[in-house]
């Protein structure tokens, strides 16, 4: 349990250098699409006292989309919300405790549940934290080093917004590669930390945010970005069938 506790320390750690307000809070958990497929949930969130200010969906690699608060009942601790872009979409939403909310979306005959909380052991495990090497790991990352395979296919500006398929920023190939080879995008799946790890190997203390400071830096080269993923590739085959 102790490992297990600095592992999730070290993840929380990870997810919150994306924190871009003090007034804010980066919270995960789940909801459900319109064909009933339950995706990871990743929001911001603003309160004020049991009332929730401002929701935003902020689903990673795609733009963030802000729910309609309609309103706040803090005596009965319920919020009602209409999903982003999606009026016909209603959810309602129980405080349970001071970290968690729960509940569900209605859209004509569907039921879709959504659940928001700050981060945990689940989240961990949802976000591929305690994955161990596999060759989907090693798929991954060469998928994502043929995705950047030249000038004109990387963008030195990391964004977290990968619309475009022409050009990727590191993180927007790691992204789309996950996607490609699992099918879900996994913050802390081993092929994306060993990257990270990779980036701090080579570069130690340089970049505060590892991914995107990296890949932005004007003194960065493709050439620089293939050696992290070559890198992140070797220590993965040296580590597989060991996890």
């Amino acid at each position: 349990m102790r490992n297990h506790s600095i592992a999730l320390v070290t993840a929380a750690a990870l997810l919150a250098t994306n924190a871009f307000a003090e007034s804010t809070e980066l919270w995960f958990g789940t909801y459900t699409d319109e064909e009933g497929v339950v995706q990871q949930g990743r929001y911001r969130i603003l309160r004020d006292g049991n009332a929730i200010v401002q929701l935003t969906l902020e689903p990673y690699g795609h733009k963030a989309a802000v729910f309609d608060i309609v309103e706040n009942d803090t005596a009965q601790r319920f919020v009602k919300l209409k999903w982003p872009g999606d009026t016909a979409r209603e959810c309602l939403i129980i405080q349970y405790n001071d970290t968690y909310y729960s509940g569900n979306c209605v859209k004509g005959t569907k039921v879709l549940p959504l659940a928001i909380k700050r981060f945990d052991f689940q989240d961990a495990q949802r976000q591929g934290n305690w994955f161990g090497v596999s060759d989907i790991e090693l798929e991954i990352l060469t998928h994502a080093e043929r995705l950047l395979h030249s000038s004109a296919a990387w963008s030195r500006t990391q964004e977290r917004v990968c619309d475009d398929t022409a050009r990727y920023s590191l993180f927007c190939a790691l992204h789309a590669a996950s996607l490609a080879v699992d099918g879900e995008y996994r913050h802390l799946r081993p092929a994306v930390k060993a990257v990270r790890e990779a980036i701090e190997r080579i570069y130690p203390d340089r970049y505060d945010h590892v991914l995107a400071d990296f890949n932005n830096a004007p003194e960065t080269t493709l050439s620089d970005v293939h050696k992290v993923i070559r890198h992140a590739r070797d220590e993965l085959e040296l580590r597989q069938g060991t996890d």
